[in-house]
């Protein structure tokens, strides 16, 4: 079986001096999709970046519904926006998890608000690239309301994301969403990828029996605006040298996995 892997480097668009490590991570490293958040105050220096430095490189859609400003107008989606018409942050938020470890809070936007700016945001993604994301997915949390909200924008659309390839797998390609975990259960991501973690396979790629999977990491580098808006610090420079380090790009060649990304996999399933 044929061994195909989506390298996404998420949240592109969060700062300025992220894009440069994000788009370091495609260039000299094995991140094959950069995944854009389209509402940020670095989302239009993200794309000057990349038509740039490598516009080769496919760009999928981050949906972000917890950092900045919406794409809609506040008063549009009022369960999603603070009195001052900023997103309520992701620990505001009410879990459908009763032992989440990032929601803590008690709000829980509603389906309405949330298909809205999900459909803003991708209309936004369009108006600055000139086409429709081949993809998209979500940035930080997830609800069963936006389970339900990004199942209308799928059907709609016509667009891949992971709740509908769930929902209608004859329709939408099986891509797996793979977690990097320590030997305790905990997320590797929280702390930033190391190399070993790719030389042990955390992930378990070897020996999952899907033939395509996606691993999601946050490369970049860590300014101001950063340490100021998110809780993932220093774990995206480890991500960043990670996804860069030789050793990884030979472990992923030893074991004839392709690097792919979501245009090239879902072009396969119309041929």
């Amino acid at each position: 079986m044929k061994r195909q892997i989506i390298i996404a480097a998420d949240d592109f668009g969060f700062s300025e001096a992220f894009n440069i490590g994000a788009v370091k991570a495609c260039r000299k490293g094995v991140a094959t999709v950069l995944n854009l958040l389209c509402n940020m105050p670095a989302t239009e220096n993200a794309i000057e970046i990349w038509k740039k430095e490598c516009p080769h490189i496919q760009l999928t859609a981050h949906i972000n519904f917890v950092q900045g400003r919406p794409v809609s107008a506040p008063e549009d989606i009022r369960s999603l926006v603070d009195e001052n018409g900023n997103f309520y942050r992701s620990r505001c938020w009410k879990s459908d998890l009763n032992d989440s470890d990032k929601c803590k809070g008690n709000i829980y936007p509603d389906e309405e608000d949330l298909y809205r700016e999900c459909m803003a945001q991708l209309n936004r993604f369009e108006s600055l690239t000139g086409v429709r994301p081949a993809h998209f997915d979500a940035h930080s949390v997830m609800t069963k309301a936006m389970a339900r909200a990004f199942e209308r924008v799928g059907k709609q659309t016509g667009i891949h994301n992971p709740v509908s390839q769930e929902k209608q797998p004859d329709r939408f390609v099986m891509v797996y969403e793979l977690p990097m975990r320590d030997r305790d259960g905990s997320s590797i991501l929280s702390r930033g990828a190391r190399p070993e973690d790719w030389l042990n396979d955390s992930a378990g790629l070897l020996e999952c029996p899907h033939p395509i999977n996606v691993l999601h990491f946050h490369p970049g580098y860590v300014d101001k605006y950063i340490l100021e808006h998110s809780s993932l610090t220093t774990p995206r420079c480890y991500d960043l040298e990670t996804l860069c380090d030789p050793s990884v790009k030979e472990w992923i060649q030893k074991n004839q996995i392709i690097l792919t990304d979501f245009d090239h996999v879902l072009a396969d399933r119309q041929s």
